[in-house]
Order: structure tokens, then C-alpha cells, then sequence
């Protein structure tokens, strides 16, 4: 009867060490396993040898540990190599790649700068001295050929309404010509007389009025 006390007391201690094993590797709880049901039958076995034979119940002290050890030790190499071994875990995923740089701003628009003619008296040709003016804003129209130009007239407020809207529509018209004839495209220019309105001087002096006689090139889109 002690010694199937001692017997229920190893098991019961080798059970309490698998249930305690949960965080264990698979191969560690198989070999434990293993070494569990090979000392249960190594310690059974020998115990049944000693019982069974004349005179040797005295020899289970030393029989039954050494049974369960040797039956726990082949338990244990058998739950090694039955077990399958643990698959390595894979490699975590690389990191995504760094979102790309935003676009760089649009350039802002250019602005065109285009400076205007002033006439005579009275009159729509131009003058030489202003040949150089419309020659440069021709330079700058061919750079930007998408760019449509209103070639406004004005003029000063001597005579009629009806004559100066007129006169201001030549002038406008002249320069055009002028442009187209240095290569700019007609489709490019918008030639419109606003006669003696949008004075830029004072009427009542001879320079005043010489500010006045004008034509002013003005991008559309700057409107």
C-alpha cells in the first residue's frame, strides 16, 4: 500500500509539471509528455517485477525510482523525435516604402509687360521713334504665342465722339498691322477704338493731351 502511495504521488508531481507548461514550445510539451508516460510505465513495470517475485518487495525502494527514471528518459527521447519540429517563424513583412515627395508648386504665370504708343495729332501712323517699342513687344508676342493681345486706341478729347472712335479703331488697326507684319498672327491680336475715354493726363495741356493720343497693348488673360 506505500508503495502505491508514492507511485500516485510521482504521477500526480509529473502531471502538475505538464499542466504547468503552457507557455512551453510544442517540442518541449511533446518531450514532457513523453518522459511522463515513460516514467508511469518504466515505474509500473519495474513495480510489477518486484511484486511478482519471492523475497524482493525490499528491492522496490530502489527498483520503482529507477523505473520511472529510465522509463522517463526514453519517454522523453521518443516525445523528442515523435514531435515535429517547430516551424520558424516567417520574417515580418518589410516596412512600406516612404511616400513620395509632393509635387513641386506650379510655376506662377508670367506676367507680360508690353508698353504702349503714342501718336500725332489727328493721326494713325506711327512714329519712327516708336517703331522700337512695337519691335521689342513683337519679341516678347513671339515668345508667347498662346497669349492673346487686345490692341486698345484712345484718344484725346478734342473733336466729336463719332470721329475720335474712329480714329482711335485706326490707330489700334495700325498698330495690329504693325505686329502682323513682324510675324505675329492676326488670331493673336484683338485691334478695338475706345476714342476719348480712359484719359491717363489732364486734356487742358498739349503734354496731357500727347499722353492721351495713344494705344496700349494689354494681355487678356492680365485683363
Amino acid at each position: 500500500m506505500g508503495n502505491k502511495l508514492k507511485m500516485g504521488v510521482l504521477a500526480l508531481g509529473v502531471l502538475s509539471m505538464t499542466a504547468g507548461c503552457s507557455s512551453m514550445s510544442e517540442r518541449t510539451k511533446c518531450v514532457i509528455a513523453g518522459a511522463t508516460a515513460g516514467g508511469l510505465v518504466g515505474g509500473g513495470i519495474t513495480t510489477g517485477i518486484g511484486l511478482s517475485k519471492e523475497n524482493q518487495s525490499g528491492n522496490l525502494e530502489w527498483m520503482v525510482p529507477t523505473g520511472v527514471a529510465a522509463g522517463a528518459l526514453v519517454g522523453g527521447v521518443i516525445g523528442y523525435f515523435a514531435c515535429p519540429p517547430a516551424e520558424a517563424a516567417p520574417p515580418p513583412p518589410p516596412p512600406p516604402p516612404p511616400p513620395p515627395p509632393p509635387p513641386p508648386p506650379p510655376p506662377p504665370p508670367q506676367k507680360i509687360v508690353l508698353r504702349g504708343v503714342h501718336f500725332d495729332f489727328d493721326k494713325s501712323v506711327i512714329r519712327d521713334v516708336d517703331k522700337p517699342v512695337l519691335d521689342e513687344a513683337s519679341d516678347t508676342l513671339k515668345a508667347n504665342p498662346n497669349v492673346k493681345i487686345y490692341v486698345n486706341g484712345y484718344c484725346d478729347s478734342i473733336g466729336t465722339v463719332p470721329y475720335n472712335l474712329k480714329l482711335s479703331q485706326r490707330r489700334s488697326e495700325s498698330v495690329a498691322g504693325y505686329l502682323e507684319n513682324k510675324g505675329i498672327p492676326s488670331g493673336q491680336l484683338i485691334p478695338q477704338g475706345f476714342g476719348k475715354t480712359h484719359f491717363v493726363a489732364d486734356n487742358k495741356t498739349s503734354a496731357g493731351r500727347a499722353e492721351n493720343r495713344r494705344v496700349e497693348l494689354l494681355p487678356a488673360d492680365q485683363q
